[in-house]
């Protein structure tokens, strides 16, 4: 509902007027309209005078060499396992399957070690092969190609009943987080009430549980209730309740007991602890779903 010309703030769209409105766009900027009008003004007068130029005033365009792009995981992979053999699909950016196939051979130096074109993948103009990991650095420095590992793929099996997962977009990365290696994808830290032990949902993602309320009414695991409910919204993966992140691993900090409660000192006291600790499981991120009780002063209070 609404008025249709309202101008519209928001967090995660930024400022738009719904009705003919100027909406900034991370592509156009402001105004994108003016501004593909603009760009559009620009061709046409600019393409006249280059037509009308002399013929030896031109010069022949020469195509610069683009800078090989590889999956970082296979450069990490590279580095940790240099003996391990890896499946990759190595693309050609120039239009030709040639270069992924030359490059292949000049990697390869032509050592009986394994490596072998595995399928030849002309509609990518690439090629499916097994390296050795070692071989992925010498790729980095032959120019115009693309190389990702050729992972395993299966049917999606996240789902959610709920609209938020798709209405926010993070649906779209269910299918990829299957892909990625354990520990590549950073840990949540969930400072609440504790999440509930033994839950399917979780599976084996919780690495830590570790208490901090002082609180006499603060039941093991997860007497509220909340802490689970909010990490199944940040990583849960219960058939049609998938969570957004439903690969991350997670890790409890219960601050609040059973009746929602949490002492300042507690919750400062989580923060230390995730400081000290955050290199151990990789925590890259930290939930606090919390509020004061009182109005405080913004400037002092801890």
């Amino acid at each position: 509902g609404g008025n249709r010309n309202e101008t519209r703030s928001s967090a995660l769209w930024g400022t738009g007027n719904r009705g003919g409105e100027s909406r900034s766009s991370a592509l156009w900027g402001k105004g994108g309209r003016g501004a593909i009008t603009a760009l559009a003004a620009m061709l046409v007068v600019s393409v006249p005078f280059a037509a009308s130029a002399p013929k030896h005033a031109r010069k022949a365009t020469q195509v610069t060499p683009k800078k090989t792009w590889i999956s970082p995981g296979l450069v990490k992979s590279a580095k940790q396992h240099p003996n391990q053999y890896v499946r990759v699909i190595i693309q050609s950016t120039d239009g030709t399957i040639s270069p992924a196939v030359s490059a292949l051979t000049r990697v390869n130096n032509f050592a009986d070690d394994g490596t072998a074109v595995n399928r030849r993948l002309t509609l990518i103009d690439g090629l499916a092969t097994t390296i050795k990991a070692s071989r992925v650095p010498a790729l980095m420095k032959i120019p115009n190609l693309i190389v990702t590992p050729d992972v395993a793929v299966h049917v999606d099996s996240y789902s959610s009943n709920q609209l938020w997962p798709y209405e926010t977009g993070v649906s779209k990365a269910w299918s990829g987080y299957d892909a990625l290696q354990p520990g590549n994808v950073p840990a949540i830290a969930i400072v609440d009430s504790g999440i509930q032990p033994g839950r399917s949902d979780f599976g084996n993602r919780v690495l830590a549980n570790v208490k901090f309320s002082t609180l006499p009414d603060d039941s093991p695991g997860d007497g509220r209730g909340h802490g689970t409910f909010v990490a199944g919204i940040a990583a849960g993966g219960a058939d049609g309740y998938t969570g957004a992140t439903p690969q991350a691993p997670l890790v409890s900090l219960d601050v609040m007991d059973d009746h929602g409660v949490a002492r300042t000192s507690d919750v400062i006291a989580a923060c230390q602890w995730i400081l000290a600790n955050k290199a151990q499981y990789n925590i890259r991120v930290a939930n606090f779903s919390l509020h004061s009780l009182r109005p405080s002063n913004f400037m002092n209070d801890p």
